[in-house]
């Protein structure tokens, strides 16, 4: 598979398919970072193609062949994204970093790798890091929970290694931030914020206190939200990958009832004005339904080039701020025992939804209605994790993080699948396995650590 490279002179150029600077040994770290973060966005898109179809948000347009039936999958392209492109290039920042004494570019490497590896652990619980290089072909992998340990020190030192004043400092090549370091701080401590709240069920009150310690120092506003911007030369996948197949009858995915429904109004009672905007009809059609998972049937929705994340030139989207206030009202609200919550929980609440519809362009004036219905206006001390998670779930659209939390609240008691796999015996998947490509090169370690798909992971067990 040819790599793509990624140019310096402009972020609207930063992909050649006809070269590739990183594979020369002498590649400068100008030229390793922007490939680094191609690479992990293309493995955020591959990992959200296949969990959002497991947490409902989008469903397979092939019946009961598709993801959605709670089929095994093995996201083969995502793992070959972290961990032969974007892993080994983080890599060799932080070495190249470190040699030539330019903390800054240790720091950002060390919050994508984090970022990553956040990632990985979420679809297949133990993996490769610790032994894992490109000269060990048969590593050892990590528990679960040394990959969360380990998350947590990269963050830490990427912390320590942002605040340097020393060396060279990214730009151009940056093309995330444009060398805006102040964001790739606040950026750690928000992934510091998703890591610590991933484990909640564990020790909720003493997490909810870290979380909140965490978070304070994260992103202040949509501005600093955590993608990469595509343009009308280089495509984001959701519009080149899924809209553009899905209008030349090579249908893969589109959106589930169970979103749509969500923001049409027949869940809540209350119609969400973020429908229109980041929700596609199909040609001809008026009145918003989606697929029934499992089926492939029932959809007049379409996710195509009229959807917010999935026109031309969308931004593959990680993490928001919009994410940051949904944990903060979570914590806030264990915080307070799990009834209730205080003026600041409430606040983060209402922020998280007022966050996510003014990003995808919904007007103030729609916003106020909505936050004012009693439907979503339950008040502090009526709030609930549901309410929390419900919002959470609309604000997270296409963002795969979002079966994390899915799996934390037993998929909201969603309706099982059409279809579903049978051979989980009722119960919901829980984890994706390990592709062919690793049980052929390392099979005695994968066999070690492979589990049943409706096996829970060591992350969700309390």
């Amino acid at each position: 598979m040819p790599l793509l490279a990624l140019l310096l002179t402009a972020c609207d150029k930063f992909l050649d398919v006809n070269t590739d600077e990183t594979l020369k040994g002498d590649a400068t770290m100008q030229e390793l970072l922007p490939t680094a973060q191609f690479y992990t966005a293309e493995a955020s898109f591959q990992q959200a193609y296949v969990a959002c179809q497991y947490a409902q948000q989008l469903g397979s347009a092939l019946g009961a062949n598709g993801i959605d039936t709670y089929a095994e999958t093995d996201n083969t392209l995502g793992w070959s994204n972290l961990y032969l492109y974007a892993l080994p290039q983080l890599n060799a920042i932080i070495g190249k970093g470190q040699d030539e004494g330019a903390p800054a570019y240790v720091g950002i490497a060390k919050v994508l790798t984090a970022y990553n590896l956040g990632l990985a652990t979420v679809n297949w619980e133990n993996v490769p890091y610790s032994q894992a290089d490109q000269k060990n072909f048969s590593p050892a992998y990590d528990t679960q929970e040394q990959i969360y340990a380990t998350i947590a020190k990269l963050l830490d030192e990427a912390v320590t290694a942002l605040a340097g004043t020393s060396g060279a400092k990214p730009g151009a090549d940056d093309l995330i931030y444009q060398g805006d370091l102040g964001k790739w701080t606040r950026l750690a401590y928000s992934l510091r914020a998703r890591y610590l709240w991933h484990g909640s069920l564990k020790n909720p009150q003493q997490i909810a206190e870290s979380t909140i310690a965490a978070l304070q120092k994260g992103m202040k506003g949509n501005e600093d939200d955590f993608q990469l911007q595509y343009n009308s030369k280089n495509l984001s996948p959701w519009y080149s990958k899924v809209a553009i197949p899905n209008t030349t009858g090579n249908l893969s995915v589109t959106f589930t009832n169970t979103i749509v429904d969500l923001m049409n109004g027949t869940t809540q009672g209350v119609a969400d004005p973020r429908l229109s905007k980041v929700i596609g009809l199909k040609n001809n059609q008026t009145a918003y339904s989606g697929v029934v998972p499992g089926s492939g049937s029932g959809s007049t929705v379409d996710l195509n080039n009229k959807a917010w994340h999935s026109n031309i030139d969308s931004p593959l989207v990680m993490m928001t701020y919009s994410e940051l206030k949904g944990i903060e009202a979570e914590a806030r609200l264990m915080q307070k025992g799990g009834t209730g919550t205080s003026a600041e929980g409430y606040a983060a609440y209402q922020a998280m939804i007022t966050a996510n519809m003014r990003k995808v362009g919904v007007a103030d004036a729609e916003i106020d209605v909505f936050l004012k219905d009693a439907k979503v206006n339950v008040g502090a001390s009526k709030l609930t994790a549901k309410h929390i998670i419900t919002e959470k779930f609309k604000s997270m659209l296409l963002i795969g993080d979002v079966w994390t939390d899915i799996r934390k609240y037993n998929y909201l008691d969603f309706p099982m699948p059409t279809n579903v796999n049978p051979d989980l015996q009722g119960k919901r998947i829980q984890r994706m396995k390990y592709p062919d490509s690793e049980i052929t090169r390392n099979s005695k370690t994968v066999l070690a650590n492979q589990k049943d798909p409706e096996v829970t992971m060591w992350l969700i067990n309390k």
